[in-house]
């Protein structure tokens, strides 16, 4: 993209992005941590599908600017994790300062439709 570029949310060819993610298995889950900077939670969309979860967030806002450098981009984020087996309901997600954490319970079932976002509490 170049300096004198914006990306409009209306746009139907504005790319999205595979994110970067860390992922974890505890005692008691699985975890999955995704940086989605300028997203809001209900911009979030999660589905856990068998094996697999789909992160996915739609680009909010871009107003246009005159960047000097320009190497990264907000939202229009997506990206599919392989879990294995054994991880599903609950599924709890909160995003708060710009990173995605969603939790599978280990043993659970595979949940239904997609997963709610939260802010994260106070603390």
């Amino acid at each position: 993209m170049s300096t004198a570029e914006s990306r409009n949310p209306a746009d139907a060819d504005v790319p999205m992005q595979e994110i970067a993610v860390n992922a974890y298995r505890t005692e008691s889950a699985m975890v999955i941590v995704a940086p989605m900077p300028g997203v809001m939670p209900d911009d979030v969309d999660i589905r856990v599908d068998g094996t697999s979860v789909s992160l996915r967030a739609e680009l909010r806002s871009d107003a246009p600017k005159d960047y000097v450098i320009h190497e990264w981009d907000y939202g229009a984020y997506q990206r599919t994790v392989d879990i294995g087996e054994g991880y599903g309901a609950p599924v709890t997600a909160t995003l708060g300062k710009g990173q995605l954490v969603v939790s599978l319970a280990a043993g659970g079932d595979a949940p239904s439709g997609p997963i709610e976002v939260h802010a994260p509490g106070p603390g």
